[in-house]
Order: C-alpha cells, then sequence, then structure tokens
C-alpha cells in the first residue's frame, strides 16, 4: 500500500513538472520577437518560399556554436558602446563558413546599421541583411547535425523538383532557447533562392 502511493506521489510529481515544463516552452516562445516575412509559395512537405525585408544583425565568427552565441549574448546584454541592452530575438542564425561557425543575432525591428550600438568585441560585427527570397524547412526537437542533414536533403529535393536555385550556404535558425521542451522546439533550415 504505501509502495503504491510513493508511486502515485512521483507520477504526480513528474506530471507536476512536465506541465510546467510545457508551460514555460509555450510561455518563452510567444514573448520572443521575430522578423516579419511573407510566405510566397509552400511547396510539399512544407517547404515554404519566404520574402524578408532587410535586417540588422550582429554576427561572429567561432570555433562553434556556443562560442559565438556567448560573444553575441555579452554584446546584447552591454558589452557594447552605449552598453546598452538589445532585446533578444529570433532566430539564432548559424552557418559552416570556411570551417569556421557563422552566429548571428538578428536586431529587433527599428534598429539600422548607424544607430544600432557598436560591439566592444572586434569579433562581433553589426551588418545588413538586404532583404531576401528564402527557401525555409522547419523541425522540432534538437537541431542535430543529423536532423540538420536529413531536412537540408528534403529541402533541396523539392527545390530540385521545381526547378528552383539557390545561391551560398544553407543557414540554420533556431527559435527556442536551451530550456524549452524538444517537442515545442522550432528549427528550420534555409537556402537563399535566386
Amino acid at each position: 500500500m504505501i509502495e503504491i502511493s510513493k508511486i502515485k506521489m512521483a507520477a504526480v510529481a513528474i506530471l507536476a513538472a512536465l506541465r510546467l515544463w510545457t508551460l514555460y516552452g509555450a510561455f518563452v516562445s510567444m514573448s520572443i520577437k521575430e522578423p516579419t516575412y511573407q510566405v510566397i509559395e509552400t511547396l510539399e512537405n512544407d517547404v515554404e518560399i519566404r520574402e524578408y525585408s532587410d535586417q540588422i544583425w550582429a554576427v561572429t565568427l567561432a570555433e562553434d556554436q556556443n562560442q559565438g552565441f556567448g560573444r553575441l549574448f555579452s554584446y546584447i546584454t552591454g558589452a557594447n558602446e552605449d552598453e546598452k541592452k538589445i532585446e533578444m530575438t529570433a532566430p539564432v542564425v548559424t552557418s559552416d563558413e570556411d570551417g569556421e561557425m557563422s552566429t548571428a543575432f538578428v536586431m529587433p525591428e527599428g534598429f539600422n546599421q548607424e544607430g544600432t550600438p557598436r560591439p566592444l568585441d572586434e569579433r562581433v560585427k553589426i551588418e545588413l541583411m538586404k532583404g531576401r527570397k528564402m527557401a525555409v524547412i522547419a523541425f522540432s526537437g534538437y537541431a542535430t547535425e543529423e536532423s540538420r542533414k536529413r531536412h537540408l536533403e528534403i529541402l533541396e529535393e523539392a527545390l530540385e523538383a521545381h526547378g528552383i536555385e539557390t545561391s551560398g550556404d544553407p543557414v540554420l535558425m533556431q527559435y527556442n532557447d536551451p530550456w524549452t521542451p524538444p517537442f515545442m522546439r522550432r528549427n528550420e533550415v534555409g537556402l537563399e533562392v535566386v
């Protein structure tokens, strides 16, 4: 009898923790601002062709994503000439550039190249990302190398089937913090459309 009540109490505690974790993930996902875009076309496997307007990015090259993220996080939390805190947005955009990891934060709407605070770390650059068309496929869970490659293949197959040409390297866009439950996570692989 005591064993059964302990098991029930443990089950209730686990369910309560899962519910709180899910609520946390929903709250954080809804409260982070994202850049606007327009979906021009939807292909098979939910591949979207999107039109993005100009954006300001804070970008750094590093050995890995964690190192790049840390540098950019320091920048938006005050490691800039104005000692200004800048609102975190999503997604964090990463790509492989000649063996180094490029990591970028998209600045909130209303920022321009001249008015964006200058980073104190010279490895962080402020760049204008011109408006562009992107082909994008979304997936949930953790963005492992295997899942990224699998979704990139699906994306490339859909684009090839429609005769859509791309340029540049693929980018990985991650929308959630590390504590968001895997089933609520949103990741995207994208390619710029010619």
